[in-house]
Order: structure tokens, then sequence, then C-alpha cells
């Protein structure tokens, strides 16, 4: 198995007709040198005795950073954070071409490869008309590709309870168990309010159930408005946080 920059090197020395411009991956190169760097002999005894189990847990706080730049439209942190991002996902494929698991061009390939697949109306001949229509050829192609490949809904679990109970709920609509209805949304949700406030609240078992299930009508509810739960709590919690802040004048 070729390594990345073994790679690089023979696509600059090979003439092609491509239109990629190969300096623009001059900053990617530069940082799996660093990784070599780091891995290597004599270099960084905590970079060296990473795994990929170890790192996956900074990987997720990267994520989390740098979409928190983004939410903040902090453009110069955002550059930082995906930076940061960016690093450890080439940590990640380093760890694993050293076993001989994959490469980076493997993971390059098989990106490139799924985003033309799931495109059939800009690489091939589907005609849309509309975002929707975008979507659900999105979700018909990927149900094909992981037929048989998966267990359940495919929807990791490990996924904030906001984002992973909006992608239940989206699957339950593609596949028509559920309507989108905001008026049904509304009601649905209403029930659940009323359900809370006559249940046993002293039962835990009972309370917990009893919430989530109004959480997850919440989250309904979301969908029908055409909104994203995590992204509408966000926005009410860095109010709220605003709003409880001490004033610096009165520091």
């Amino acid at each position: 198995m070729k390594g990345w920059l073994e790679i690089m090197e023979e696509a600059r020395t090979t003439e092609s007709d491509t239109t990629l411009d190969l300096g623009r991956w001059d900053g990617v190169r530069r940082i799996w040198e660093i990784i070599d760097r780091l891995r290597g002999e004599g270099g960084c005894p905590w970079d060296r005795k990473q795994t990929p189990h170890s790192v996956q847990t900074y990987l997720v706080e990267e994520a989390h950073e740098a979409a928190a730049a983004i939410r903040a439209d902090r453009k110069e942190e955002a550059a930082e954070e995906l930076g940061d991002l960016l690093f450890m996902v080439l940590f990640l494929v380093h760890l694993y071409e050293e076993k001989r698991a994959f490469s980076l061009e493997d993971v390059c390939r098989a990106i490139c490869e799924k985003m033309i697949r799931r495109h059939p109306h800009v690489f091939g001949d589907v005609q849309v008309h509309s975002a929707k229509d975008v979507r659900s050829n999105w979700e018909k192609i990927k149900e094909a590709e992981k037929r048989g490949k998966r267990r359940g809904l495919g929807i990791p679990k490990t996924l904030p309870a906001l984002v992973r109970a909006y992608r239940i709920r989206a699957r339950q609509e593609d596949a028509g168990a559920a309507s989108s209805s905001l008026k049904e949304a509304v009601e649905m949700f209403q029930a659940s309010v009323r359900d809370l406030d006559s249940g046993d609240l002293s039962d835990p078992v009972q309370a917990q159930k009893r919430l989530g299930h109004l959480l997850y009508r919440a989250v309904c509810l979301a969908r029908a408005l055409g909104r994203r739960p995590e992204d509408s709590l966000h926005g009410y919690l860095d109010a709220l946080e605003s709003s409880v802040a001490p004033n610096d004048d009165q520091a």
C-alpha cells in the first residue's frame, strides 16, 4: 500500500489533463509530514502511543469546537478550529495507514465515489426540481447502499440526543410512518405536556419516560416548523447566557 506522500509525488511528476491544482494540497502534505515526524522514531512520546480508539474523543471535541466557532460566525476562530479538526482526521487516517488497514487515498476515493453516486442529478442524467427531490434521492441511494450492512436505522447512538431524535423522525417521515403536519405536531406536543402533567412524577422511571416523550415531541414540532432543534436550543441558550452573564462594566 502506497503512502500519501508517495502518491502526491507521483501526481506532481506525472503528466495529466486533470484540473486539480496540486498546490492546494501543499498544506495537507505539510500536516502529513508533521504527523510522520510526530509518530516516527525520536518523535513525540504522547503522539506515538495514540491509537484510533484513544484519538476518537479528541476528534469529537474538535468537531464541537469548530461548530461553536462557525455558529458564532467567528471566522478566525473557525479557521483555527477547522485546522485542529483536519489535523485530527489526518492523524486518524495515518494511524490506520500504519496498520495497513486503509490509506488516505482510499478515504478520498471512497468519499469521491459516494458524492458522485449520491448526486446523479449533477453527475448523471437524473432530473430533480427541488431540494426536496435531492434529499429524497439521497435517502433512497443511501438506503440501497446500506441494505444488509447495518442494524436498525443505522443512526449512531453516540449522536447528541436532539440530533439523533431529529434523524429518527426524518426516517419515520420518509418511510410514511409519521406525518410532517404542523397542526398534528402541535397537537401531539400538547398531548405530551398533558400526559406529563397528569402522570405520577414521583416515580422516577415514569417521569423519565414521559419527559423523554415530551422532548421527542418537541423535536417533531421543530421538524414541522422546518427548524433543527439543536440549532434552536443553542440560539436560545446563547441569548439566555448573554442575559445572565455579568456586565463587564459592572464587574
